[in-house]
């Protein structure tokens, strides 16, 4: 009885475990090949990298749980209009933050809206859209900082928050807690959440049941582009300054972060601490390779293979269904 107890268990998590097994074979196997890759400064450090991946990621989770093909291509850029943007605005002041904070929800919930509305209303498909919608912003970063240099400094408190620490302890990592606590009440505690889980699992079934699918699915965009212009914050927060490409890195690791971490890429399915651990096996695959020397070709040949598998195992999933 209890054997079948555990088997349950390992059954319901079966995804977050083998992560976790991932992650231990790379800090061991990093470990054996390089040398202090276990060390705690080495862990943390790993962790804090990872957390803005992950960061990101929350914003590809909920759009990929809602459905309908759902990638968010443009949090990316989404994140550097708003760092460009406030940056000026806080000019290393405190009393600015508020506004701060203000003019990034604005900037993100226009953005996800823009995208909502193209993808689930106009049944646009939400790759092309949201590409396209990365290269406007980008376009519009181009023609604000064109000819000038970027000013700016984010506030004391902002950067104390994001690139701080407390005894040895990165001070972003705590907020990457909250984040956690705070996305698993809402995805899984709301009717938002469950709605969008239930879109993504059974469209027809959840239209029958008196779901508005369309305004679900733009909800998850519009929440993708709020958190995005979020985190255009806190990434200046973490950097000091902010520059015209600075968030766009972020795009496809996000996505195979939430992909490695068990976010099904035909929704309804998803778990942000997991995704939040592929954020880290990420970030230790990337040192390690860094480690070997491979460099950022390597990071992204990483990425790269990582996310072909990951699709390999989900389109084999969805034919067995």
């Amino acid at each position: 009885m209890l054997t079948n107890k555990y088997a349950n268990i390992f059954q319901q998590y079966k995804k977050l475990w083998i992560v976790v097994i991932l992650i231990a074979v790379l800090f061991i196997g990093g470990d054996i090949a390089v040398g202090n890759f276990l060390s705690v400064s080495q862990v943390l450090l790993t962790v804090r990298m990872a957390t803005m991946i992950a960061l990101f990621a929350l914003c590809q989770m909920t759009v990929m749980s809602a459905g309908g093909d759902g990638l968010d291509l443009s949090v990316g850029w989404n994140a550097t209009l708003t760092a460009v943007m406030t940056a000026s605005i806080m000019d290393g002041s405190d009393a600015n933050l508020f506004l701060a904070v203000i003019v990034a929800v604005a900037l993100g919930a226009l953005v996800g809206v823009a995208n909502g509305l193209l993808s689930a209303y106009m049944k646009l498909p939400p790759l092309i859209v949201t590409l396209a919608m990365g290269t406007i912003v980008q376009g519009i970063i181009n023609v604000y900082t064109a000819g000038a240099n970027i000013t700016g400094r984010p506030s004391p408190v902002l950067a104390t928050l994001a690139a701080g620490t407390t005894g040895i302890f990165p001070n972003i990592v705590f907020l990457l807690i909250i984040v956690i606590a705070v996305a698993m009440v809402i995805m899984s505690k709301t009717s938002v959440g469950r709605r969008i889980f239930g879109v993504g699992a059974n469209e027809r079934a959840a239209y029958l049941s008196g779901i508005n699918v369309r305004a679900t699915r733009m909800k998850a965009f519009i929440f993708s582009g709020i958190w995005a212009g979020v985190i255009g914050l806190i990434l200046l927060g973490n950097m000091g300054i902010a520059f015209k490409d600075m968030g766009s890195n972020y795009v496809m690791p996000s996505i195979a972060a939430a992909v490695v971490g068990g976010v099904s890429m035909g929704g309804g399915e998803g778990n942000y601490i997991g995704v939040v651990l592929g954020s880290i096996f990420l970030q230790a695959l990337t040192n390690l390779l860094v480690a070997f020397g491979w460099g950022d070709a390597g990071k992204w040949l990483g990425f790269g293979i990582v996310l072909f598998v990951m699709l390999l195992f989900y389109a084999r999933e969805k034919r067995n269904k």
